[in-house]
C-alpha cells in the first residue's frame, strides 16, 4: 500500500518513492561508493521495478526518495519495521557531491517523532560505514551492539553495528543539528546552480 507522507525543509524534499524512479534507484545504488556499504541491490531496472511493487503492497514501510525543491533526484532514506510505536531507519544513500545526508534524515526523524507519534527508533550499519556512524552519532544516537558475520553483502559476510535513539533525545538532537541543516541547505542550492548549467537535458528532460 503506497504512503502519502511528505516534508520539506533545508533544501530537500522527502516524498514517496515511484515506480518511475526505478532507473535512478538502480543507477544510485549499484554506483561503487555504495557498493558493500548498503544490501545487495537490484542489477537492473525490472529487478528494481518487481521490488518495488512488492513493497508497495507492505504495511508500515516508507520509502522516500530524497530531492531538490525543483526535483532534481538527490538520493533515498526510508522508515520501516514499525511495531508498538517504535521502527527503524535506513536506505540512506546519496549521490557524491551533494550535502543532503544531514538535511533528509533530520526531516525523516522529524516525521517519525512528531507526525508517525513515535517513541524509539534503531538504526543498523556496516561495521566500517563511519561516514553513517558520525550522521548518527549528530543525531544523538547511541551504539548498542555489534553483530559479527550477521549479514552478507556482495557474498561477503559482514559486520553490523547496531543503533537507537528515543523519543526524549529527539528535542536536543534536533536542536543541536539545526545549524548543521542549515549550512546543508546553502550547499545544496549551490550544488544545485551548478547541476542545472551543466545537465540542462537531463532538466528539461525530467531524467536529472
Amino acid at each position: 500500500m503506497r504512503h502519502s507522507l511528505t516534508a520539506q525543509g533545508y533544501g530537500v524534499r522527502l516524498r514517496p518513492v515511484q515506480l518511475e524512479d526505478a532507473p535512478f534507484l538502480v543507477w544510485l545504488r549499484n554506483m561503487d561508493f555504495a557498493k558493500g556499504w548498503v544490501g545487495d541491490s537490484a542489477p537492473s531496472v525490472v529487478g528494481q521495478e518487481t521490488w518495488l511493487n512488492n513493497y508497495f503492497e507492505r504495511e508500515g514501510d516508507y520509502y522516500f526518495l530524497v530531492e531538490t525543491f525543483s526535483g532534481i533526484p538527490l538520493g533515498t532514506n526510508a522508515i520501516y519495521n514499525l511495531r508498538e510505536a517504535r521502527g527503524e531507519i535506513g536506505r540512506l544513500v546519496i549521490r557524491p557531491g551533494v550535502s543532503a545526508g544531514v538535511p533528509s534524515c533530520h526531516l525523516l526523524l522529524r516525521l517519525f517523532y512528531e507526525q508517525m507519534g513515535m517513541i524509539e527508533v534503531r538504526a543498523e550499519s556496516v561495521a566500517g560505514n563511519y561516514a553513517i556512524h558520525s550522521l548518527l552519532r549528530k543525531y544523538e544516537f547511541r551504539q548498542v551492539g555489534l553483530e559479527h558475520s550477521s549479514r552478507t553483502i556482495g557474498g561477503k559476510a559482514i559486520d553490523m553495528l547496531h543503533f537507537v535513539q528515543t523519543l526524549e533525545d529527539w528535542p536536543r538532537a534536533r536542536e543541536k543539528s539545526k545549524p548543521k541543516a542549515q549550512w546543508a541547505e546553502a550547499r545544496i542550492r549551490r550544488w544545485e546552480e551548478v547541476y542545472r548549467q551543466q545537465y540542462p537535458q537531463e532538466i528539461e528532460s525530467g531524467t536529472g
